[in-house]
């Protein structure tokens, strides 16, 4: 496929989402529905809709529904298929749609953990029983590969529960969260189309999720007129996992370019878990917080954010395995030092 059968499916869920979110804000405003009023840990400071994902996961719907129409080989990863579409893209829309609907419910009623959790686990378990596997592993110490057998169906869901809420926790600041699934989705469309992957469907499917996160954010940028909310976060972070897995297995990759908030969530939950608090309890101990009581501004925030996570793709797209583990433990490194200056520098500025 040439650059414009990558472009044109950008280009089109930009548009639909730059086009419905301002609609499906002034609905949601105007009937007063989902509206997130703000508290103690938020950064808003005003009641925004927070059902802004609706419109982000219906364009990039829309797009692939109608590249399936016009030319589904286009989006063909195995063999077999269901009602016409590919086996594992069908698994994949199906869990999109179950997180979709868990996120709907959940920013406008608030479902419990346990039943949001479960929701999550049958989108992922979806995932697995249409076909979705990791084979093996690469080897990072070099030599032979892991062959993984049946512990494929154990590590796919575990994986795919981490990002979903790997990025539904980092949402936690305007333009965050889509910001970051615009860099790593644009990372996975080039890694994808290297010729030891050539994997065309994963970067078109990439593409296409850039383009709806990227016109979903001026809306979301600081300070943001609507909030991704549940029913977008689950479902790029569900996403960015499913990439990592139909790429080839590069979950070091993977880890690289979405290093942030996998660290972010390690030590928060880490935290929580040393301080008895319970996993699920929100608070004001992630990364964008620590930013933000050293003094940076919700914007800066963000662009350092971005920053960090573009070097993260460019050295992932340019490393082998070992370099790229190499470069985790590096990141890890800089993170937990990063951690300790915030602290530090927030302990100063509160004392005056």
């Amino acid at each position: 496929m040439s650059l414009s059968d990558y472009l044109i499916p950008f280009l089109a869920a930009f548009l639909l989402t730059a086009a419905f979110t301002p609609l499906l804000r002034r609905y949601l405003v105007t009937r007063k529905i989902g509206l997130a009023i703000p508290r103690e840990r938020d950064v808003h400071t005003r009641p925004l809709p927070k059902l802004g994902g609706v419109a982000v996961v219906a364009s990039f719907l829309i797009v692939v529904v109608a590249i399936l129409f016009t030319d589904p080989s286009r989006l063909s990863f195995v063999s077999e298929t269901v009602a016409g579409i590919d086996r594992n893209l069908a698994g994949v829309l199906l869990g999109v749609l179950i997180l979709l609907g868990t996120g709907i419910y959940d920013d406008l009623h608030d479902l419990k953990p346990g039943v949001k959790l479960g929701w999550q686990v049958l989108a992922a378990l979806l995932v697995v029983a249409f076909g979705v596997k990791i084979h093996w592993l690469t080897n990072p110490l070099g030599g032979a590969t892991i062959e993984l057998g049946s512990w494929t169906y154990l590590i796919v869901p575990l994986w795919l529960l981490a990002m979903i809420n790997v990025m539904n926790w980092f949402d936690g600041l305007d333009g965050l969260a889509s910001g970051l699934s615009i860099i790593a989705s644009i990372a996975i469309v080039f890694l994808s189309l290297e010729p030891f992957v050539a994997q065309p469907g994963t970067a078109l499917l990439a593409a296409i999720l850039a383009g709806a996160a990227l016109g979903f954010l001026p809306y979301n940028w600081h300070p943001s007129r609507i909030i991704l909310g549940d029913s977008g976060s689950m479902v790029l972070g569900f996403m960015l996992g499913v990439f990592a897995i139909i790429s080839g297995a590069k979950f070091a990759t993977a880890a690289l370019v979405l290093g942030i908030p996998i660290f972010d969530a390690v030590w928060v939950v880490g935290r929580r878990l040393l301080t008895g608090q319970p996993v699920w309890k929100a608070d004001k101990l992630h990364l964008h917080h620590r930013f933000l009581d050293a003094g940076l501004s919700p914007r800066a925030t963000a662009l350092t954010l971005y920053a960090v996570a573009t070097l993260c793709a460019v050295v992932a797209l340019n490393s082998g395995t070992a370099g790229k583990v190499a470069a985790i433990a590096a990141l890890a490194a800089f993170m937990v030092l990063l951690g300790v200056v915030l602290v530090l520098s927030a302990g100063r500025r509160a004392k005056g």
